[in-house]
Parts: C-alpha cells; sequence; structure tokens
C-alpha cells in the first residue's frame, strides 16, 4: 500500500465561501469555470434537451452535448437526465454509451473524469472526482447503481467488468486525530487511491478501497472487499478478500 498523505477537506471550504458571485460558484460546479456565456450555453441545452424523451432525445444529445465536454467522441449515447459537473473537464471517448440518471461528477482545479472509447456507464451509477483524477480505459463496462469515487486518483484498465452496486473508493477517508475540531473539518486521508488493471471482472457489491490494486486478469467475487493488493489472475473473495485461486491453474477433468 501507498504512503498516507493528507489532504484538507475542500468541498465544505467552497459551500461556506460566499465571496464573489453566485454565477461564479455555479458555474464551477457545473462547467468547471466561471465562465458566463458557457454557463448559458450548458443551461439551455441541459434544460431543454436532459430529458428529451425517444430517439430525438438521443439524437439531439449526441448532436449539443460535444459543445459541453472537453472532448466528446464519436457515436456517444447519451441517456436521459444524466446529470453534469464540471463537464469541461470531461473527456468522452468514441462509441460510449451512459445510460438514464448517471452523475459524471469532476469538481474542483484539479479535478478530471476520462472515459474512453467503448466503455459502458449503465444507468444510476455516479463517478465522483473531487479535485482528483478517474481514468477509464477502452471497453470497460460499470454495472447499474455504482459508486466509483475518489479524492486522489482512480484508474480503471481496459475491458474492466465492474457489476451493479460496486463501490470502489480512491481516498475520502476522513482524518480524526485530533479531538478538539469536528471531523468534518480534519480534512482527509489518501492512501494512494486505486488501480484496477485490464480485464478485470469485479462481483456485485464489491467494495474496493484506498490503496487496492488489482492485477490484470483477477477476478473478485461478489460481496467482497478488497483492501489490499490482488495479484494478477488470481480468485479472490471474502471479507476482507483473500486469493483463493489462480486463473492459471487449470483443473483436470476426471475420466470417471
Amino acid at each position: 500500500m501507498s504512503e498516507e498523505k493528507h489532504f484538507e477537506q475542500q468541498t465544505q471550504r467552497q459551500l461556506k465561501d460566499r465571496s464573489g458571485a453566485a454565477w461564479h460558484h455555479y458555474a464551477r460546479l457545473t462547467i468547471g469555470e466561471p465562465r458566463l456565456g458557457a454557463m448559458l450555453l450548458y443551461e439551455i441545452i441541459t434544460g431543454v434537451f436532459c430529458n428529451f424523451p425517444g430517439m430525438p432525445g438521443y439524437w439531439f444529445r449526441q448532436k449539443l452535448y460535444p459543445f459541453l465536454f472537453r472532448s466528446f467522441g464519436k457515436n456517444v449515447i447519451i441517456g436521459r437526465n444524466v446529470t453534469l459537473r464540471g463537464a469541461m473537464k470531461i473527456t468522452i471517448g468514441n462509441n460510449v454509451s451512459i445510460d438514464d440518471n448517471v452523475v459524471i461528477d469532476a469538481r474542483g482545479e484539479k479535478g478530471s473524469i476520462s472515459i474512453a472509447s467503448g466503455t459502458l456507464i449503465s444507468r444510476n451509477t455516479v463517478l465522483r472526482a473531487r479535485n482528483a483524477e478517474i481514468v477509464i480505459d477502452e471497453g470497460s463496462d460499470i454495472g447499474t447503481n455504482c459508486i466509483l469515487a475518489t479524492d486522489s486518483r482512480l484508474v480503471l484498465g481496459k475491458d474492466v467488468l465492474v457489476a451493479a452496486y460496486s463501490y470502489l473508493c480512491a481516498g475520502g477517508n476522513h482524518a480524526y486525530d485530533r479531538t478538539d475540531i469536528p471531523i468534518i473539518q480534519q480534512g482527509f486521508v489518501s492512501k494512494g487511491g486505486v488501480v484496477v488493471e485490464d480485464d478485470v471482472w469485479i462481483g456485485s457489491h464489491a467494495m474496493i478501497m484506498d490503496g487496492a490494486r488489482i492485477g490484470r486478469g483477477a477476478v473478485i467475487g461478489t460481496h467482497s472487499l478488497v483492501n489490499a493488493d490482488i495479484p494478477e489472475w488470481s480468485i479472490a473473495f471474502g471479507q476482507p478478500a483473500t486469493v483463493r485461486g489462480s486463473r492459471l491453474v487449470k483443473v483436470e477433468k476426471s475420466d470417471a
């Protein structure tokens, strides 16, 4: 595991900051920068077409949403009621599908989210990079009702399968050493984020915690808690997850 690093609780400070124009704060949240023209364009496009139904809705979003993002590929499908925060810090590759009710949230000056080509983000899933980075490589599939959240760095390799209701938490563990101030004011601790290498399958309701690295080709069982490194090609499950086998070991069938 990586060495722990302490970070200030920036979100609470920003919420309490009342200096400057109100639209500046709103623009930083929605598009990532205090630019009035870009914010008004965001308001018009999302206000009219975010929930526009049927095939016309998909078509309008495909044609108009590229104006909102840092980069937007070809043949991207965006469902209804997709929430975008920090849209100018979000990169979308080709042939990406984002289902209904997804939240993609890149907040803070260093917040960024990159979703590579051929990726599927299923409905009700939340991607949240708080002054940090989420990178999802090509061909990955994120199931329904998942949460991928980071305050440091969260990286998914190519062809990663994340089953429904899984939680990948890369950072965000609150510090609590002091008793003279509330925990919420003490910032948080990061152990270096989460890395999931290529061709990994994460079962439903799994929790991948900060500091963990899952090696290439590994399988993580349902309801597992991963709080340490998992070697490549391993089959691991449990709370905490432990290695129970290897995909490289072939079980010979009996001749009987």
